[in-house]
């Protein structure tokens, strides 16, 4: 349900709050200025965007970063806003008997986001993967593109590097595209040796403790003739 007004949530302690600031302000190190709130319940989750295409021929890998926090009373809506106001707003959260209240910013629609979330039931579990081996994904990525990319290029040069970097599938079985250990490395999720992984078509998932990165590759679009 997306709102015109000014939502309130209430969270049970300060560290809840600090927890997501955190996993906002490290999606904001990457080029992203917004993030996705969906309450349902007594759970608030919070979407950023990783990686996501731009235009009709890039095939850059969609790439999302998930984080949940509880809620001590239940609200529901489905907005965006702008990471910098959510960040002042965490930070005056409300101290009152029940808990801790932010009220959230306005929101401020994104055509970035104008794409379905991932379901929430229906995945089929794949196996696992160490964080150790992402972390060589993302070494690895980092020093292709530094290799490959001159200093002077355009944006659309760069864009298209990225894209075959973070679009390769590193793992034949699981099928993971390298976009996810760069959100990984981003988001701070190599706090966990081991990650799960799941697949619901066309997303593939990546589980950790501190969170969820969710992807799915880009089909290629042919121009008409």
């Amino acid at each position: 349900m997306a709102v015109s007004k000014s939502v309130s949530v209430t969270f049970a302690s300060r560290e809840q709050i600090s927890d997501l600031a955190t996993f906002i302000d490290r999606s904001g190190l990457i080029d992203n200025s917004a993030a996705r709130l969906v309450a349902k319940g007594n759970l608030l989750v919070a979407w950023v965007q990783v990686l996501a295409p731009r235009g009709l021929n890039d095939t850059t890998p969609t790439v999302l970063g998930m984080r949940g926090a509880e809620l001590v009373a239940e609200a529901k809506f489905d907005i965006v806003v702008p990471i910098d106001s959510l960040r002042a707003r965490f930070d005056n959260a409300e101290e009152t008997d029940t808990g801790f209240v932010v009220t959230m910013p306005l929101q401020a629609p994104s055509v970035r986001w104008k794409i379905p979330l991932p379901p929430q039931t229906g995945w089929e579990s794949l196996g696992k993967i160490g964080a150790s081996d992402l972390q060589n994904v993302v070494r690895e990525g980092m020093k292709i593109i530094k290799r490959k990319i001159p200093n002077n290029a355009e944006e659309h040069v760069v864009r298209s590097y990225r894209s075959q970097v973070w679009g390769t599938t590193i793992n034949g079985s699981l099928g993971l595209p390298a976009g996810v250990a760069l959100a990984a490395e981003t988001l701070g999720f190599f706090g966990d040796k081991v990650m799960d992984v799941s697949a619901k078509e066309p997303w593939i998932r990546l589980s950790s403790t501190r969170g969820e990165i969710l992807a799915k590759h880009t089909p290629v679009v042919l121009d008409g003739d």
